[in-house]
């Protein structure tokens, strides 16, 4: 009896010590590839593996003995929030989630982590163990992506189809260039803004197949507002593709240059109005030229006509000056 009792004992330790050694082997080959630290239930730091100490820009020795709020900003640290973070991990509660941390020199550093109070055999914490992950390029990458989304929010009309170009949503630059509340556009389609020939033409349809085949397009757009006033459109339509590589919807970036266009019309109409003008001006200038030069050939003639009679007239002169003089001869001759 005794020896079996025995042996049952030394099997249980048996696989109680093949379960460690098991749980060891998992724990670090977790700190191989992940940060971790360990604390009390208090949050004083007990140790932290190599990958924690690089991430955070600490020696171990530098951290054990400090409490956790080393990590956070001074003003979280005096918040309900973050008291409430350790009692509840102290009633063995874990949390998961993102954080922003702290490192050694004060710099934002954002952390993937997983709190784990470990529960000892009297079912109280004996530590807490943090297991996390340095995502702060990550982090980075998308509040410089929503920057400029915000940015391009403020300056452009933004509007999102599905697939199928149901509105998804609108920004305020959008609503205000076609003259609709948001209500009044979402799960609409985009035909809604569309000239009815443009809509029933096959063009149209050709140019949604081709934004689901992932293709982008930016041109000028003619459309319409609320009241069926035409709008021009200097726009981008843009598909966007999820992590699998699906197409999920289509974001359109516009700017209105309607008032550009009716201009541009406008003065073009003008230089079509003066160019008639002009050529009617000179198709008039034209005949007054050609009556000046027929008048100035008849005037021609008369002077040549005239100076031919001049030139006749001289020489009659000079015959009867000729005529004169044998006459005034004559009667000198008779007077003596």
């Amino acid at each position: 009896m005794f020896n079996r009792q025995h042996k049952s004992d030394l099997l249980e330790i048996e696989r109680f010590s093949c379960a460690l050694t098991e749980a060891k082997a998992k724990l670090a080959a977790i700190s191989r590839s992940m940060a971790m630290i360990e604390f009390d239930r208090d949050g004083i730091v007990l140790d932290a593996n190599e990958n924690f100490c690089k991430t955070m820009g600490y020696r171990a020795e530098e951290i054990r003995g400090k409490h956790h709020r080393i990590f956070c900003e001074e003003a979280y640290t005096h918040t309900d929030a973050y008291a409430k973070l350790w009692r509840d991990l102290a009633r063995g509660e874990p949390l998961s989630g993102t954080f922003m941390r702290l490192n050694k020199h004060g710099q934002e550093v954002w952390l993937e982590a997983s709190y784990m109070p470990v529960i000892g055999t009297d079912n109280q914490v004996q530590s807490v163990i943090k297991v996390a992950s340095d995502i702060s390029a990550r982090i980075h990458r998308e509040h410089e992506n929503q920057s400029l989304i915000d940015a391009i929010g403020r300056s452009m009309a933004v509007i999102e189809f599905t697939p199928q170009g149901q509105i998804l949503n609108a920004n305020d630059n959008f609503l205000k260039t076609v003259k609709y509340s948001l209500s009044e556009i979402v799960g609409q389609h985009h035909s809604l803004f569309c000239h009815r020939g443009e809509t029933d033409s096959p063009a149209y349809k050709a140019f949604w197949a081709s934004l689901n085949r992932g293709e982008y397009h930016s041109h000028r757009f003619e459309r319409k507002d609320k009241f069926g006033q035409t709008l021009f459109l200097e726009a981008s339509y843009n598909p966007i593709f999820d992590a699998n590589g699906r197409l999920y919807k289509v974001v359109k970036f516009a700017s209105d240059i309607t008032d550009q266009v009716t201009t541009l019309r406008t003065a073009a109409d003008s230089a079509h109005a003066t160019s008639v003008q002009n050529d009617a001006c000179a198709r008039k200038g034209s005949e007054v030229v050609q009556q000046t030069v027929q008048i100035i050939e008849e005037i021609s003639r008369d002077l040549n006509e005239a100076a031919v009679s001049i030139d006749a007239v001289s020489k009659q002169s000079d015959i009867i000056g000729t005529i004169v003089q044998t006459i005034r001869g004559i009667a000198d001759q008779t007077n003596l």
